[in-house]
């Protein structure tokens, strides 16, 4: 079943791409045109992101957002200040997580509206990208590397979406046994976070505040798959260019007739460098863009992970308390390996850029061209990683290092806790 659902997912894709094809070569193609881009359109809109929304109408939705998520933080952080003073470690350690949680999400849509211009400017770069090598023999390796970002952003969504569907559902079986399988006492309650309204009686509002905050939940799961999914897709572009660049190289330096004109061959190796310029420009924009995001998100994730943990251990007593937190953990967890994932993929397209260099016939091109080539060598030699603020690299022997760190912190706090 899910093969086939697979199947007909990448057909429809496949399809959607040939009609992108078939567009006049003289119309403007919009990136919500490209088929991998289009899914994305919709989540968009939803979090007031779209490009094509009105000023008016962006701000609304966000400050809607932005109200949905201090409704879970607000009261969650007064829990927390309450627990500290009851000094209930157990309290504070159960109120983390969801507060990690809401903050980085937070994080991510005010990153992506701060930098609406630099988005606004990779969009309309990404638009004349595949633009410019729709009627070309290489725009399949740029759509091969996409796909392969499609695939991976659909997957992070669905998990996580799944993952919420979970933890939005737990705290209603309690209730739910007491119509189907009523006892002489009501059972008590999990509500769907720990919170602490003041002037409301958590139990006797029980449903009200659920559906409250499975409202906010909704709005906080949704910032986190659309806009990890965008970047997904934006950093596999980067990859797709550099990727088209190999390309290039090998075509050029293995057709010898180039080099019977050296005029032509120059020419071709002049494009491949201008080629190779802009796939470094958007690298930049998209570095600029993520780096602070990056350096907050992978704190407040290791934070989330370690805190979690202790939870999910400190409730085995409880099993129903216990898969919640696991499924939290392990959303946790999934976050950190996506957001680390791209930015291995970029570092190995770039890796295959200068292999490629390296194995082609350099040595019989003329030396003029050869003097292009060695410039490119060098540049690609500068690996494009994205960084968190700097002082962090995006791939996954760092993703391995964090994990094994959360792991360290994770036996500090529980030798706290005892």
């Amino acid at each position: 079943m899910f093969q086939t659902q697979n199947y007909f997912q990448h057909y429809t894709q496949r399809k959607a791409v040939l009609l992108f094809h078939k567009r006049n070569k003289r119309e403007d193609l919009d990136i919500f045109d490209i088929p991998y881009y289009k899914m994305l359109q919709k989540y968009l809109q939803l979090l007031g992101q779209d490009p094509h929304q009105s000023n008016e109408i962006r701000k609304i939705i966000l400050i809607v957002i932005l109200i949905s998520g201090a409704s879970v933080f607000i009261p969650t952080s007064i829990e927390v200040f309450v627990s500290l003073r009851k000094k209930d470690m157990d309290a504070v350690i159960e109120c983390l997580p969801h507060l990690i949680a809401t903050a980085t999400s937070m994080v991510k849509l005010l990153n992506i509206y701060i930098y609406r211009q630099n988005f606004k400017k990779m969009f309309d770069f990404i638009s004349k990208e595949w633009e410019r090598l729709k009627f070309s023999d290489e725009l399949h390796v740029l759509e091969e590397v996409t796909l392969q970002g499609s695939k991976v952003a659909h997957l992070y969504r669905n998990t996580l979406l799944s993952f919420m569907s979970l933890f939005l559902i737990a705290p209603l079986i309690v209730p739910m046994l007491d119509i189907v399988l009523p006892l002489n006492e009501t059972r008590p309650r999990q509500q769907l976070l720990r919170v602490n309204y003041l002037i409301f009686d958590e139990k006797e509002y029980f449903f009200y505040i659920y559906f409250q905050l499975f409202w906010a939940a909704i709005a906080i799961v949704l910032i986190i798959v659309t806009v990890d999914s965008l970047y997904i897709l934006i950093i596999h572009h980067t990859s797709g260019l550099l990727a088209v660049c190999g390309y290039q190289i090998q075509k050029v330096t293995e057709n010898p007739i180039v080099f019977s004109n050296e005029a032509d061959a120059y020419k071709q190796f002049r494009n491949c460098i201008i080629a190779h310029d802009r796939a470094i420009q958007f690298y930049d924009i998209l570095n600029e863009s993520s780096r602070f995001s990056y350096l907050i998100q992978v704190g407040l994730n290791m934070m989330g992970i370690s805190v979690t943990a202790v939870q999910t251990v400190a409730n085995f007593g409880r099993p129903e308390e216990a898969i919640r937190t696991a499924v939290f953990l392990g959303a946790e967890q999934f976050h950190l390996f996506v957001i680390s994932l791209p930015g291995q993929v970029l570092l190995d397209h770039c890796s295959t850029l200068s292999d490629n260099i390296y194995s082609s016939t350099w040595y019989n091109i003329p030396v003029k061209a050869q003097k292009m080539l060695h410039t490119m060598q060098i540049r690609s030699k500068k690996a494009c990683s994205l960084t968190a603020g700097g002082l962090y690299e995006m791939n996954m022997e760092n993703f391995g290092i964090t994990f094994k760190t959360c792991m360290s912190y994770f036996t500090m706090l529980m030798s706290l806790r005892e």
